[in-house]
């Protein structure tokens, strides 16, 4: 998903490409087959096809977009697991379904006529889901002639253990009352104007179809 100027990102990149030094005091150790990585957390100022701007600490440090290796957003603020759960239970439950259960940790939900995802996808909300229950999963939703979709929220599953390569990503956002609101991550117009709007980001989830 691109961060946005405001947005809070951790960028990894290659020393020696004209980025940052490494600020670490244990750097990671240089190999020969590979170049020496560091990592660099702060606020996004500026992004450009050439380079990112950082703040952190109170100062700006420029990364070269060629030095970058990953790129990620993070929450506007510490954000606890439980807090996650918390969130996306809410927004769940606010997204009425034909059809919904709870197995293994994981809130089924089936409709076909739904426009939001949460009326029809699975989403592992308890501390017992993982991917041991997609078996069961992808029957329950056969059994209705539903496609198995699965809303996966940053840290509460591992989108690898599905064996997809990617998704349709939302940013899940908090309101300056606390009510939460999920936005398609392509809407860049939309996600701005949430921000303008002091919403923040909570988290994010990806829609994955298997």
């Amino acid at each position: 998903m691109q961060p946005l100027s405001g947005d809070r990102v951790v960028v990894r990149y290659r020393l020696g490409a004209g980025g940052p030094a490494d600020w670490r005091a244990t750097p990671n150790p240089a190999l020969s087959h590979t170049p020496t990585l560091s990592d660099l957390t702060g606020i996004l100022v500026e992004a450009s096809a050439e380079r990112l701007v950082l703040e952190r600490d109170g100062a700006t440090e420029t990364v070269p977009v060629a030095a970058i290796v990953s790129l990620k957003q993070l929450s506007t603020r510490t954000v606890r697991n439980s807090a996650i759960r918390e969130v996306e239970r809410t927004l769940t439950e606010a997204a009425p379904a034909a059809e919904r259960i709870e197995v293994d940790g994981w809130v089924l939900s089936a409709d076909p006529s739904a426009t939001d995802p949460r009326a029809d996808a699975a989403i592992p909300l308890g501390f017992g889901a993982n991917a041991a229950t997609l078996p069961q999963v992808r029957e329950w939703y056969a059994a209705r002639g539903r496609p198995t979709r699965i809303l996966a929220p940053e840290r509460l599953f591992r989108i690898a253990d599905l064996g997809a390569d990617g998704g349709t990503d939302f940013e899940v956002l908090i309101g300056p009352t606390g009510a939460p609101v999920q936005v398609l991550g392509t809407d860049l117009a939309e996600r701005r104007r949430l921000r303008a709007a002091q919403h923040w980001l909570h988290h994010t989830v990806t829609l994955i179809e298997l």
